[in-house]
């Protein structure tokens, strides 16, 4: 028996720690604590509720009283995830989750306490410099504002012993702009919104061709491109577009719409989540991110896990992140960013190719099931761990178990 399959014989055991975002409507968290359940781990949470929404979070920047209130409610979580930390069982790492920028630096200082043989892990996720400065330009760049915020998350990412992300090309984000080691950081897909319940994939034929796009209404997915190609497509009355959900950009999209006389355009809010499934399912194509901001080129976005499950044919960019898990015409049909002609001769290409979708839905709902799902992503994060005891010699804390 290797030195790994004995250290798994015994069950890891996890502290989950920090504000951490819970719901079904928030995947990355509640997808590693399932995934690790599903592989057999005992994971302990130490929560704490505070702005757990991400518009929640984004108005306390906007607003001094919702400010004012999340500072009150920051130095009480510091007190009651300490006391949790401290009666919380011996563990073989702590999982700071996302976000954890907060709390990445109290959890270190406690392990050092309370938890010596334990290794931390960080789950940036998503970046903050790269979110409020490269992606959405809420801060300038190069200001005062920006250094410190690229300092403070360059020390969020060298407290822990391993740093978690989405992508490939993330993990390169995170070690050419912090200076990280390799070994430092790691890949775990995020998984799916929705259950993984569909037994096979989806291909609608004949009526009205509806294109969904469900999404946040931020500058990486393209909503313009989207909007844009719906002018180019005005003419075939029987191709309609659906647009779920919310966000910074929406008021100025539906604007543009109406600016455009957009007719075959349907804005629609959100969907609730245990109804996304059977809602994406019902319609003839969905659509990816389509922006041309350097953080397309790094995510592969919820909604496109949210395909997969849904085993449903889909367009979205091209990129490298993408093309760590999709090939065109396999399991995804592929086209290059921020251009509306293409997406919308692909749409009519599409819309005349059912044998086409229905391969593309086949090789999505596939991807889903395999390298998309709870327990292989479960598996995958354990997997990191263990690499990361080895790498930081913290493999002391298993082998008295064994």
């Amino acid at each position: 028996m290797s030195v790994y399959e004995k250290i798994r014989s015994v069950p890891l055991k996890i502290l989950y720690f920090g504000i951490y975002s819970k719901g079904l409507e928030y995947p990355r968290n509640k997808n590693l604590i399932r995934g690790m359940r599903l592989n057999g781990v005992d994971v302990i949470e130490a929560h704490f509720e505070l702005a757990g929404s991400f518009q929640r979070r984004m108005n306390i920047v906007k607003n001094p009283l919702e400010f004012a209130r999340f500072f009150l409610g920051l130095i009480a979580s510091f007190t009651a995830l300490t006391w949790k930390f401290m009666w919380s069982p011996r563990v073989d790492a702590v999982i700071v989750g996302h976000p954890g920028y907060f709390h990445i630096h109290l959890a270190w200082f406690l392990r050092f306490f309370f938890q010596r043989r334990a290794v931390v892990v960080y789950d940036v996720f998503i970046p903050l410099y790269e979110m409020l400065i490269g992606d959405r330009e809420l801060l300038k760049s190069g200001g005062l504002s920006a250094r410190l915020l690229r300092r403070f998350e360059r020390s969020c990412c060298r407290y822990a012993d391993l740093c978690l992300i989405d992508t490939e090309e993330h993990c390169r984000y995170l070690i050419e702009e912090y200076g990280l080691s390799p070994k430092k950081v790691s890949r775990i897909f995020v998984g799916a919104t929705i259950d993984q319940k569909f037994d096979s994939p989806q291909v609608i034929s004949g009526g009205i061709f509806k294109v969904l796009y469900v999404g946040t209404y931020i500058p990486l997915h393209g909503v313009d491109i989207i909007l844009k190609t719906a002018q180019y497509l005005t003419g075939n009355q029987d191709i309609h577009f659906f647009l779920v959900g919310s966000g910074q950009l929406r008021e100025k999209m539906e604007s543009m719409a109406r600016k455009w006389g957009l007719s075959n355009v349907t804005f629609q809010d959100w969907i609730p989540t245990e109804h996304l499934g059977e809602f994406i399912r019902s319609f003839d194509l969905s659509l990816g991110i389509f922006g041309i901001t350097p953080k397309t080129a790094r995510v592969i976005p919820s909604k496109i896990y949210d395909i997969c499950a849904a085993g449903v044919p889909f367009i979205t960019a091209d990129t490298p992140a993408i093309r760590e898990a999709f090939s065109h015409g396999k399991n995804a049909y592929l086209i290059p960013s921020g251009n509306p002609k293409v997406l919308a001769e692909s749409i009519r290409y599409l819309k005349l190719k059912p044998d086409i979708r229905k391969k593309i839905a086949e090789g999505a709902w596939q991807t889903g099931e395999g390298i998309f799902s709870f327990k292989r992503i479960g598996d995958d994060f354990i997997k990191a761990i263990l690499c990361c005891c080895e790498a930081t010699d913290f493999f002391g804390c298993r082998r008295t178990r064994l």
